[in-house]
């Protein structure tokens, strides 16, 4: 009981019913006050009018011109609520319907007092007005208050009513809201619990509301979407690793058996071939690594203005020698001041290995450009070669982790060139695109200019 008290759900409980059940008793305890506030206004003006018209006969016929008024007024409606006197200067009552004054009189102004009622049981409440005459005397004149408890006594009335109204209609509705947000949520928490036995394929349904349940399900969604592509990813690199390290861990090993049976040069052969197989079984696996970095997203700390052409020029000038030693030439084209907010090392070894892509698979080919321009909010950075180019429904496979092409199974490599090109424009939030060069493989990367 006290863990269920101290739930959320008990204390949005708590908070719904507070906020219809106080505002209903407010508002009506309002009302209660302003319509009392009115009567006694109204009760307050007609003894006022009252007073008015008796101290006019005052002034017309003196004292006994309102002694006499004053009689007319008790003779015609003896069981009338309104309470008359004049109080001589030794505290006699000269006139009127008063038995008894209230002590203390005030010399003047408003006062309140209970006084007894022929025919009522109990003092009822009276408000006075007391005006002083010129002749020392005194004027009373008041009303009693029976309307205003009458309707105090029916305005608390109905406040218990109302109370006894909206207390189990605020359960009943606060009892209706949560049930409906706990089925809302326990949905998506249905869909959290399957999704932890192993189906990453459930989504949470969406009903297009846009509130903050729909955004909350579309943000798991995405996030689901996210969790299963990672997933994929990662088996497809369990079995593109299986695949692709059991050939040079089988050459290591005949290499490291050649070395032990082989003496003399041979031996010294069959060691470098070892050396060899072990420093490309150390880059497939470190490239593998970074692209599971880059994935996580780190290295965003060290994003910093990169100037395109500098990178691309850097990236010319390493693969230079080596393109020129394989018929090929590079060419740079960026205009000054373009710059893209990133990891340069990541950019730059991005774009390192598709021009390593270009001088192993362009077949035929014999040029390479690399190209940035700024596309409205984005900057392009775009690596061209003139090869055979690869066919657009075999696209999406070569940027696959170990996607390596039929073709390019007799050359060495990771298939992961293209892998850590994605995932670094993933990582910048960005994207990658494979287009005809016409003739050739245009790769295109998109990043934000900002």
């Amino acid at each position: 009981m006290p863990r269920a008290l101290g739930s959320t759900s008990a204390r949005l409980a708590v908070l719904l019913f507070a906020a219809i059940f106080i505002p209903t008793l407010a508002m009506l305890a309002f009302m209660q006050l302003i319509s009392a506030r009115a009567l006694g206004d109204e009760e307050r003006a007609l003894v006022r009018e009252m007073r008015e018209e008796l101290l006019a006969d005052y002034d017309s016929a003196g004292a006994r011109g309102l002694a006499a008024s004053i009689q007319q007024r008790v003779e015609l409606d003896p069981s009338s609520e309104t309470v008359l006197a004049v109080v001589a200067r030794d505290g006699r009552i000269t006139a009127g319907n008063m038995t008894r004054l209230p002590s203390p009189l005030p010399r003047s102004g408003w006062f309140e007092r209970r006084l007894p009622r022929a025919g009522h049981d109990a003092p009822e409440l009276v408000r006075f007005e007391v005006t002083s005459l010129p002749d020392s005397s005194r004027l009373v004149a008041g009303h009693f208050q029976s309307s205003a408890d009458a309707l105090r006594r029916a305005n608390a009335r109905g406040l218990l009513m109302a109370a006894l109204l909206a207390a189990p209609l605020a359960l009943g509705l606060t009892f209706m809201l949560l049930r409906l947000v706990e089925r809302r949520v326990s949905r998506i928490a249905h869909i959290a619990g399957q999704v932890g036995s192993g189906d990453l394929s459930r989504r949470v349904a969406s009903d297009a509301s846009g509130d903050a349940f729909d955004r909350l399900g579309q943000a798991l969604n995405t996030m689901l979407e996210r969790i299963e592509t990672l997933v994929g990813e990662l088996r497809l690199v369990t079995d593109g690793l299986a695949h692709d390290l059991r050939s040079p861990i089988t050459r290591l090993q005949a290499a490291l058996e050649q070395a032990r049976a082989a003496s003399g040069p041979g031996r010294l052969a069959a060691l470098d071939a070892a050396r060899a197989e072990a420093v490309g079984l150390h880059a497939l696996l470190a490239t593998a690594l970074q692209i599971t970095r880059a994935e996580a997203g780190i290295g965003r700390d060290r994003f910093r203005p990169v100037p395109v052409k500098a990178v691309l020029g850097d990236v010319a000038e390493i693969y230079g020698p080596l393109a020129e030693e394989q018929g090929f030439t590079i060419a740079v084209a960026a205009p000054e001041g373009l710059e893209v907010l990133g990891h340069r090392e990541l950019i730059g070894q991005a774009l390192g290995n598709l021009v390593e892509n270009a001088l192993h698979y362009a077949a035929g080919g014999s040029a390479i450009r690399l190209a940035g321009r700024r596309a409205g909010k984005t900057v392009v950075l775009e690596i061209a070669d003139n090869g055979v180019g690869i066919p657009a429904e075999r696209r999406g496979e070569a940027l696959s982790r170990f996607g390596r092409l039929d073709p390019a199974r007799h050359i060495a490599g990771s298939g992961l060139g293209l892998a850590l090109v994605t995932a670094t424009a993933r990582l910048h939030g960005g994207t990658v695109a494979l287009a005809d060069a016409r003739p050739g493989l245009l790769v295109r990367i998109t990043l934000p200019a900002d």
